[in-house]
C-alpha cells in the first residue's frame, strides 16, 4: 500500500453497553438495512465504509461486561477515533462515562472519543435525556441521533467527518489530500 493509501486508512471503535444501538448505527453508516430485532453482537463486528477518499475499518465492539474487561482492550488499541454510544438513559450514560475512563487508558491523547446519544426519538419519560446533558455528564463531544432513521445517515457521516478532519490533521495531511 502506498503511504498515501496507508494515511487514509482509519480504524474508528464503537464502544457502549448492550442495545445502545453500536450495530445500528453501524448499518447506518454501511447503509446496510436496518432490522428492528435485536441481536447481540458476540465479540465484535467489522465493516468496511468509504467516506470521500477516507477508508474507514469500523469495530463494533459487544456491549457485555464480560467482553468489555476481557478483550477490549486489544481492539481498541490503534484506534483513530473512538465513538461511545449510549441510548441517553441515565443508567447507560454513566456507564458509558466509565467507558470513556476505560478508553483512555489505551488510545494516545490525540486520538478523538466522541459519544452519541442514540435514540432521541424515544420519550423522556424513563428519564431520557436530550444531547447537551449527555454532553455534560461524559464531558466529551456529544452529538443527538436516531440510528433507526435512514434520513439521518448524513448527520452520522458529517459527524465522522469531523474526526477525520482531527485524523488527517494530525498526520500532516494537506486539506487537498483529504
Amino acid at each position: 500500500m502506498l503511504s498515501t493509501e496507508l494515511n487514509k486508512l482509519v480504524k474508528v471503535s464503537f464502544l457502549g453497553a448492550p442495545a445502545v444501538g453500536k450495530t445500528t448505527m453501524l448499518k447506518l453508516l454501511a447503509k446496510n438495512t436496518i432490522d428492528r430485532i435485536y441481536m447481540p453482537t458476540h465479540g465484535f463486528d467489522l465493516k468496511t465504509v468509504q467516506i470521500e477518499s477516507f477508508t474507514l475499518k469500523v469495530w463494533d465492539l459487544a456491549g457485555q461486561r464480560n467482553y468489555l474487561k476481557m478483550y477490549s482492550k486489544d481492539h481498541l488499541l490503534g484506534s483513530d477515533i473512538i465513538i461511545v454510544v449510549t441510548d441517553s438513559t441515565p443508567r447507560n450514560v454513566l456507564s458509558s462515562r466509565e467507558l470513556i475512563n476505560y478508553a483512555t487508558h489505551f488510545v494516545g491523547k490525540d486520538c478523538p472519543i466522541i459519544a452519541i446519544a442514540n435514540k432521541q426519538d424515544l420519550k423522556s419519560v424513563d428519564g431520557r435525556m436530550n444531547p447537551k446533558r449527555v454532553g455534560e455528564i461524559l464531558r466529551v463531544e456529544t452529538y443527538g441521533l436516531t440510528a433507526i432513521n435512514p434520513e439521518e445517515r448524513m448527520v452520522l457521516i458529517n459527524i465522522i467527518r469531523k474526526e477525520l478532519e482531527r485524523v488527517a490533521i494530525k498526520r500532516g495531511m494537506r486539506e487537498d489530500e483529504f
